[in-house]
C-alpha cells in the first residue's frame, strides 16, 4: 500500500479507502480531515490499515508516552517507524493507541461501553428448569487499562416455588505492551437450589493477547486464585487453585459471530478440577441490537453431593450494546 502524494490514507474493512488528513486518534476514535466532507471521525474497529505522509506523535499500546514516528500502510495491518528508522509491522491497527499533531501531554482518556442482555433459559443436568433472565456487562477502557464488570442473574418460579441463581464479577486488565498484561479479578456465584449456595474467587494472572480487532479476538491468561465454596449441608471449603484463562472470538459470516470463553481452576488441597465454559454465537440485528444464542457448561471433578459432574445450559435472547 501507498498514500496519495500530499497526503494520508485509510483503509475501511468495508473497502472504502478514504484520503485526508489524519489529525487525531483518541479512545478508539479516528479523526481524518478531508476536502470533500469536512473532518471525519472513525471507529478504529472498523479500519484495517493508514498510511502518514508526515511525522506524527503516536503512542502504542502499553506505553505511557507518545514518540515521533512514519505510518505506513499494510494489507491489512500497519508498519510504525520510530525516528532511529526502528520498523515494527503489526496485522492490525489495535496496537496503535494514540496519534496527534503535536507532542501531547499524557492523560488518561476513557471509554464507556457495554449490552444488556434479556433471555430465555434452559438449564439440565441436575435436574430441568426454565428461567428468565438478565445479564450485562459493561467496561470502562483506556489505552492501557481495561476495567469490566459483569452480571447474569436467572428467577424461576415453580408453581409457586421461587428461586434464584445469580453471578457477579469484576476484572482489571493492565497492559504492559501491545500483547501482555497482567489482570486481577474477582467473582461469586450464587444458587439457591445448590448445596453447593455460593463460590468465590479472588486471584491474578499473567496474559498474551494474539490479537484484538473488531471482528477477532484471541487471548489467554494463566495465574493463580483463592476459592471459597460455602454448601448449605456440607462444611464450608477454601482453597489455592492454579487458574487458566481463554477468551476467542471470530467473525463466522456477514454480521454473525462465534465467541468461547473459558476459566478453569485446579484446587491444589483438593487436586479437583473445576471448568467453567461459554460458547455462543451473537447476530448483529442493527448497530446496536442483537440476537444471542450462548450454550454455558459447568465440570466439577468432584462435585457436591447428589450433585453430577457436568451441568449444561442453553440461553436465547436479545440484547442491546453500545
Amino acid at each position: 500500500m501507498s498514500s496519495n502524494a500530499g497526503a494520508d490514507t485509510v483503509w475501511m474493512n468495508n473497502g472504502d479507502v478514504l484520503s485526508g488528513e489524519i489529525t487525531k486518534l483518541e479512545v478508539g476514535k479516528l479523526s481524518l480531515k478531508t476536502k470533500y466532507a469536512g473532518t471525519v471521525l472513525l471507529d478504529l474497529k472498523y479500519v484495517t490499515s493508514m498510511d502518514a505522509d508526515r511525522q506524527l506523535w503516536v503512542s502504542l499500546v502499553g506505553e505511557k508516552q507518545a514518540s515521533l514516528r512514519n505510518l505506513k500502510g499494510l494489507t491489512p495491518g500497519v508498519v510504525v517507524i520510530d525516528g532511529d528508522g526502528r520498523e515494527r509491522s503489526f496485522s492490525s491497527v489495535w496496537p496503535v493507541a494514540g496519534i496527534h499533531v503535536e507532542k501531547p501531554a499524557l492523560a488518561d482518556s476513557w471509554q464507556l461501553k457495554g449490552n444488556l442482555v434479556a433471555s430465555l433459559d434452559s438449564k439440565s443436568g441436575n435436574d430441568e428448569k426454565s428461567l428468565v433472565g438478565v445479564e450485562g456487562q459493561v467496561h470502562i477502557d483506556d489505552q492501557w487499562n481495561k476495567n469490566a464488570v459483569y452480571w447474569d442473574l436467572d428467577l424461576e418460579n415453580d408453581e409457586g416455588v421461587k428461586s434464584s441463581e445469580w453471578k457477579l464479577g469484576y476484572s482489571y486488565s493492565r497492559y504492559l505492551t501491545e500483547h501482555w498484561f497482567v489482570q486481577g479479578a474477582a467473582e461469586q456465584e450464587y444458587d439457591s437450589e445448590e448445596d453447593l449456595q455460593t463460590r468465590t474467587s479472588l486471584g491474578g494472572t499473567l496474559g498474551y493477547r494474539f490479537w484484538e480487532t473488531s471482528q477477532k479476538t484471541l487471548r489467554t491468561s494463566g495465574g493463580i486464585s483463592r476459592l471459597w465454596e460455602d454448601y448449605q449441608s456440607s462444611p464450608s471449603q477454601k482453597d489455592y487453585a492454579l487458574t487458566w484463562v481463554f477468551n476467542y472470538r471470530t467473525p463466522l459470516f456477514r454480521r454473525w459471530d462465534y465467541f468461547a470463553n473459558s476459566r478453569t481452576f485446579f484446587r491444589l488441597n483438593q487436586s479437583t478440577v473445576l471448568v467453567n465454559v461459554t460458547q455462543g454465537i451473537k447476530v448483529g440485528l442493527t448497530e446496536h441490537i442483537t440476537w444471542n444464542l450462548t450454550h454455558m457448561l459447568d465440570y466439577d471433578s468432584d462435585p457436591a453431593e447428589e450433585s453430577k459432574k457436568v451441568d449444561n445450559r442453553v440461553k436465547m435472547g436479545v440484547g442491546y450494546q453500545w
